[in-house]
């Protein structure tokens, strides 16, 4: 079992727009979509990683 700390907000949001009914579910989802949309384009990461305090 893997434990992270994730956004509640953006979390609900995602699981919302995505249709999905867990957050496993939403978080393998966006995991997915970026490692897809990420290894297809060719850009600068315009993502900044949050770490847990």
């Amino acid at each position: 079992m893997t434990r992270i700390y994730l956004d509640d907000d953006a979390l609900r949001r995602a699981m919302a727009i995505s249709g999905v009914h867990s957050e496993q579910d939403a978080v393998n989802l966006a995991l997915r979509f970026f490692s897809t949309h990420a290894a297809a384009a060719d850009f600068n990461h315009p993502f900044q990683a949050r770490t847990a305090s």
